[in-house]
């Protein structure tokens, strides 16, 4: 039922989380056009540019927002006056959450409509987030939690454990994992007659890895993304396979934006699964992998021995790497 052809909705979205995206779809529903004022004050911890993406990549289409200094008391007339001011449009309807709707819609001539007063569909608030960002962390909305999350991305050479602690890890953080891109295409390719390999198709394979971690990084959870491998290794497997490094891949690897290598040792014994084929080559790929994983400017940890204590280990390095400071 539309209410209005204008509604807006105000506030400093610090961070945005689902809570507010609530607010301004239940909002959107009911109008024409809804602009989202966002209030932006000096010295907060995530800036009015990053906010406002993470806001334009959540909300319906029918939404704008627009951006105004926060410089004025907490009253209602004041933020009446400047609503006018800054909006192309005067509005037919004002949500909100908070006691002051009503005054704050009545000064601009609008009606007010209460969403959610109690809070009772989603129970968090900025303060809450940014306290303990880590504890609310899938509260925020997609965009925000695949910027703010650590990338945890565990590599190593063939039958070295990556994929199964890779679930473990992400199975004991409750959080999303990415399987292993090349792995799927290697076996979509296996049974051609020419098993020569192109550029372009590692190309290809690094891309899409980095498409799916990001994809998956909307989902996480407890500040974190583990990732089993990453375009690292798909560069390292071109020069095994081509006898060249590639420009391409290591601008990809330059970009990659990682805060934590976990590097599977070859302890292991070599397991054949079907697809595996170079046991000769695991301690080269080993050493070629820490070479390239030590001049990434990201953390570097060397996994090693059973399963159960490379769990225990990486669980206490992910921990310290995802305890956020306090926001602002």
């Amino acid at each position: 039922m539309r209410l209005g052809n204008v509604g807006v909705v105000i506030g400093k979205f610090n961070p945005p989380h689902l809570g507010h995206l609530y607010l301004i779809e239940k909002g959107a529903a009911q109008v024409g056009t809804l602009f989202v004022l966002l209030c932006d004050r000096d010295g907060q911890s995530i800036g009015v540019d990053q906010r406002r993406s993470w806001l334009e990549d959540a909300v319906p289409e029918n939404v704008t927002v627009v951006v105004t200094p926060d410089d004025l008391p907490a009253a209602n007339e004041p933020w009446a006056r400047r609503t006018l001011e800054v909006l192309p449009a005067s509005p037919d309807v004002a949500f909100t959450s908070e006691e002051w709707g009503p005054g704050w819609a009545e000064l601009m001539g609008a009606r007010h409509v209460m969403i959610d007063s109690g809070r009772l569909s989603f129970p968090i608030s900025g303060t809450d987030l940014r306290a303990d960002l880590r504890r609310h962390f899938e509260w925020l909305v997609p965009a925000a939690r695949a910027e703010l999350a650590r990338r945890v991305v565990l590599v190593g050479a063939e039958s070295t454990g990556k994929s199964t602690l890779s679930r473990a890890l992400a199975g004991a953080l409750g959080t999303v994992w990415v399987p292993e891109h090349g792995r799927s295409y290697w076996e979509g390719r296996r049974f051609l007659a020419d098993q020569s390999w192109t550029t372009g198709e590692f190309h290809r394979i690094a891309a899409a890895q980095r498409r799916l971690e990001d994809d998956l990084a909307r989902s996480a959870c407890r500040g974190v993304v583990i990732a089993d491998t990453d375009a690292l290794v798909t560069a390292v497997w071109h020069e095994r396979y081509l006898g060249v490094a590639d420009r391409e891949l290591d601008r990809l690897v330059a970009n990659g934006s990682r805060d934590l290598y976990l590097v599977c040792s070859p302890d292991f014994d070599w397991v054949q699964d079907g697809t595996r084929e170079s046991k000769a080559h695991r301690q080269a790929m080993h050493e070629s992998i820490l070479r390239r994983v030590r001049t990434s400017g990201a953390g570097v940890a060397v996994l090693s021995g059973p399963h159960d204590a490379r769990v225990v280990e990486a669980l206490s390095l992910i921990d310290t790497l995802t305890n956020y400071p306090v926001l602002i």
